[in-house]
């Protein structure tokens, strides 16, 4: 339709209308046309006419919020009722003159409970509103009734059925008045027709001058526009006729190293193409040059410096000072191919990782299920072997019987070695899989740690190596797995014996800090190599297998006490000079837990410590030759 709303309705008069109508009932409308204008308003609220619709940024959400009412009113309902975003509610009716849409009849704004005080400091604040302002504006938003609105409305959509009635008279009432218009015109016409061809002859040249003359200034306005526009893009831009450069950017002469884009002009752009992507370039140029816009390529560049840099561009047929020329658009990607690159790496890596995770997950389940398969026969066979010996008092000589002790001996020390072997690998994959607890005791550790180290003492005295047990406290009292700090001991004490020479000496330390009771395990044997001590607590790793004379090993004890003090929230700490022995620093925490369980009563479960040999005989199961000694 070629009329507008305001072309059919008087607006003056509608203008009075709801003026009084505003008046009555204090309610605020406003009439848009079909563009979004607003023809008539009444009572229009200070929080939109002096903050929402007078800031750029708030202003543009009041038109997106005007063209959805808009659209919401063209689906056919009677009236609409509409949320904008700027937190206001709006209701409108819309207009239809001969099944065209010209415009609505609005009724805002309003609230239909107290304001959201919150969310309006929060509009405030985003756009920089000066809030006591605003906040008292927003106090004056009239709060209607839900029934109120929708009766209001029931009477706008009456008003709009009464204006589109008006305006399809006034519309039929036009179309006449055209018509006679155009008949008058016609005779009009007919009379004037010479005088209109004589004037225009003589006024033709005239005007072909100044047409000259106002394309030339939009020329040249439009020309300097243009020039701004691509100096200042962040994107690399050059246009180039035949591959001449007739305009670069900074942003192309500093992509290519070139220090002013001025000394750009007149080089070859396929010059500063990478040699191998030319080609690819030249087919881009023909694409362009047949009308068509490339989509985005990748390209590579190549710098005065001879660097090589990755772009992404694209390309269209541009006039420039009457020239039919090529403009390229270029965007540095190196960046972010870089980092694709990465991505992908960290891709395989992760891929990697979770096999690695998985192989680790299955090499667990299987040393899991070894060591209790091994454990089964093992206990079978030690049952054997004790039947065997107790069996064997009442049925030989006393020369046979120490004939056949020498071999059970070996069997033992042997089946003592596998069940070691069968303890760590079950605790250490315990440990792995989150299953290992530890029981918490508060303990007088001085005393647990005297009794390991004198059994082992009473233990080895026949090797001749002399075990020293020291404190600087005679009671402490900590929190801590005995059992677990019987299997370090034993352990660290085992390698002590393992590396220590006939008539060397073992130390056993304790003292305290302020957080926490240190154990130190000292040696004379034949230490560590200083480029081995890292390594020492890795799984299956042994610090040289050459010098290991009367013992074997299967490198998992000091991983296995490594483990064990990291559950307890400790810490161990080595110190070896090679040829002069090794010292273990242990370090537990100083904690304590609620236990109801008297300290004297667990001196009970010490003298399993003091009386177990057999532990001790398991422990030190790998050193060869050492049992059979007396």
């Amino acid at each position: 339709m070629k009329y507008k709303l305001e072309d059919l309705i008087d607006l003056d008069k509608f203008q009075e209308l709801m003026k009084e109508f505003y008046n009555i009932t204090k309610i605020p409308h406003g009439l848009l046309n079909a563009e979004g204008t607003i023809l008539s308003g009444i009572g229009w609220q200070d929080v939109c006419t002096k903050f929402h619709r007078v800031d750029i940024k708030s202003a543009l959400m009041c038109k997106e919020s005007d063209l959805a009412v808009s659209n919401m009113a063209l689906e056919g309902e009677r009236f609409v009722l509409y949320k904008c975003k700027n937190g206001l509610m709006e209701a409108a009716v819309p207009i239809i003159v001969e099944e065209n849409y010209m415009g609505m009849l609005c009724l805002g704004q309003f609230l239909f409970e107290e304001p959201d005080l919150k969310f309006f400091r929060k509009q405030a604040e985003m756009f920089g509103y000066d809030q006591d302002s605003y906040m008292e504006t927003v106090s004056q938003i009239p709060i209607f009734t839900r029934e109120k609105v929708e009766a209001t409305m029931a009477y706008f959509s009456n008003l709009a059925d009464m204006l589109s009635s008006m305006g399809l008279n006034r519309l039929r009432q036009k179309e006449t008045e055209n018509l006679l218009i155009k008949a008058n015109e016609k005779l009009e016409e007919r009379v004037i027709e010479r005088t209109r061809k004589l004037a225009i002859a003589n006024k033709k040249l005239q005007i072909d001058i100044r047409r000259r003359k106002i394309i030339g200034r939009k020329l040249k306005i439009s020309e300097e526009k243009y020039r701004k526009l691509v100096e200042i893009m962040p994107d690399a831009i050059v246009v180039h006729d035949k591959g001449t450069i007739i305009l670069a950017n900074h942003a192309f002469s500093k992509l290519v190293g070139i220090e002013r884009h001025e000394d750009v002009i007149g080089r070859n752009i396929f010059n500063f193409i990478h040699p191998e992507d030319r080609s690819l370039a030249l087919e881009c140029a023909r694409y362009v040059n047949v009308g068509r816009t490339l989509p985005l390529t990748e390209q590579r560049l190549i710098s005065i410096g001879g660097k090589s840099i990755d772009i992404e561009a694209t390309g269209t047929l541009f006039p420039y000072e009457g020239k039919t020329a090529i403009l390229a658009v270029g965007r540095d990607i190196s960046e972010r191919k870089k980092i694709k690159k990465m991505q992908s790496k960290i891709e395989e890596e992760r891929r990697i990782l979770n096999e690695a995770r998985e192989y680790e997950k299955l090499k667990t389940e299987f040393f899991a299920n070894l060591s209790h398969e091994f454990r089964t026969p093992l206990n079978l066979i030690y049952s054997t072997i004790q039947l065997f010996e107790k069996d064997l008092t009442g049925r030989v000589t006393r020369s046979e019987r120490s004939y056949i002790n020498k071999y059970l001996k070996v069997f033992k020390q042997n089946t003592h070695r596998l069940l070691r072997l069968c303890n760590n690998l079950l605790d250490i994959t315990k440990i792995d899989s989150g299953y290992f607890e530890l029981e918490i005791k508060n303990i007088n550790i001085v005393n647990v740690i005297e009794d390991i180290t004198m059994s082992v003492a009473r233990y080895v005295q026949r090797n001749n190596i002399k075990v020293i047990f020291d404190t600087e406290v005679e009671e402490f009292i900590v929190a801590v797995d005995v059992n677990a700090v019987e299997r370090i001991m034993l352990n660290l004490l085992s390698n002590a014996v393992k590396f220590t020479e006939l008539g060397g000496e073992i130390v056993v330390e304790v003292s305290t800090t302020d957080k926490a009771i240190c154990i130190s395990i000292k040696d004379t044997g034949i230490g560590i190599p200083e480029d081995k001590v890292a390594m020492i607590f890795d799984r299956f790793r042994q610090v040289n297998k050459s010098i290991r004379r009367n013992h074997e090993g299967s490198g998992i004890g000091l991983s296995l006490v490594k483990l064990l003090m990291d559950l307890h929230d400790g810490d161990i700490e080595v110190k070896s000079k090679y040829g002069m022995g090794s010292e273990f620093i242990l370090k537990f925490p100083i904690r304590h837990v609620e236990d109801d369980v008297n300290i004297d009563e667990l001196a009970k479960s010490l003298e399993v410590i003091r009386n177990n040999i057999e532990v001790v005989d398991i422990e030190f199961s790998d050193i060869y030759g050492f049992n059979e000694i007396g």
